[in-house]
């Protein structure tokens, strides 16, 4: 589990996605927790091994 899981695995319980944004650092999604809070979480991508 990478840090950006942990982090949304600890989010409020209600929280929803609201949009991706593009930053200078890469694909970030954007959750809303119930009290209004904005919590930008890096993209998580599937990491393949060959």
């Amino acid at each position: 589990m990478n840090r950006a899981q942990k982090y949304l695995h600890l989010l409020p319980e209600g929280t929803h996605l609201e949009k991706f944004i593009n930053t200078e650092f890469g694909k970030e999604n954007i959750y809303v927790s119930p009290d209004g809070k904005k919590h930008p979480i890096p993209f998580i991508r599937d990491s393949i091994t060959n």
